[in-house]
């Protein structure tokens, strides 16, 4: 391969679909972030990826006055699917909301869903915000994919539109589900999906509680929910940001996608 691939440092993503020699006009943000925070210069080879046609390599064109344009030179990664489970969390205090969103996206999250629950602190989120952090997220990851950043819905709200072939496991921090990997490899067993052989594991939903917990209501119709599993992340308290990554760990290690081999990149 040539040595622009092994040069190509910075990573963005762009909303425009990607082409052989097709020209990309970068955000504002973008050229900006390029020539003054990296002092990049025409010429030189970034990646690039839209979530739809895969990472390609591209020459920066030019950059001036927070304008700038790459050229698409060639695909260097395929399109992939990547089939990670929902995430539903009760936003939390600011920089561990950003910690939560950063992570999730490393661990494969397919969907961030907040929802509003009565002991959260907060029922207002900035879905442009969000946005923003995770396409950061994703840029330096190496994901193919942005994950789906979904309007903020009430719990209850959220429950009675649940589609039944979906499965939801509640981490539950009374401390009576079994354990998480137990249930994952549980529904393996039962061929309820993995994301190496099939489609299923978009029917998986992870949910979160607030850092003040749920409410007895709220356990109480989730639990009474016949899609709904309670699960256990182990004997300690963790708190929501921990426990969203704790429970995507095991997820990915069991029905996700830590078994596909490492993609050789150039």
């Amino acid at each position: 391969m040539t040595d622009d691939a092994t040069r190509a440092r910075q990573r963005l993503f762009v909303s425009d679909p990607i082409t052989p020699g097709c020209e990309i006009e970068l955000a504002p943000e973008q050229s900006h972030y390029l020539e003054h925070v990296m002092r990049l210069k025409p010429g030189t080879p970034i990646k690039i990826f839209n979530g739809l046609d895969g990472e390609w390599l591209a020459t920066i064109d030019h950059l001036r006055k927070k304008k700038g344009t790459v050229t698409a030179e060639r695909q260097l990664r395929d399109q992939i699917v990547e089939r990670g489970p929902i995430l539903a969390f009760a936003p939390i205090k600011k920089q561990r909301l950003d910690f939560l969103i950063e992570k999730s996206v490393e661990m494969g999250v397919g969907t961030l869903q907040p929802i509003v629950t009565a002991h959260g602190i907060t029922d207002k989120v900035r879905l442009d915000r969000l946005q923003a952090q995770v396409i950061e997220a994703a840029e330096q990851c190496e994901r193919l994919s942005v994950p789906e950043i979904a309007p903020p819905v009430k719990l209850l709200d959220w429950l009675a539109d649940w589609p039944e072939n979906r499965y939801l496991l509640f981490c539950d921090e009374t401390g009576s589900g079994s354990p998480i990997g137990e249930v994952l490899s549980q529904l393996l067993a039962k061929g309820a999906g993995s994301a190496i052989d099939n489609d299923n594991v978009v029917n998986h939903a992870i949910v979160i509680g607030p850092e003040g917990g749920f409410s007895a209501d709220e356990i109480e119709r989730i639990r009474k929910q016949p899609f709904a599993t309670p699960v256990s992340l182990g004997p300690r308290i963790l708190r929501a940001e921990t426990a969203a990554i704790a429970a995507l760990s095991v997820f990915q290690d069991r029905i996700g996608d830590w078994s596909i081999p490492p993609v050789t990149r150039d």
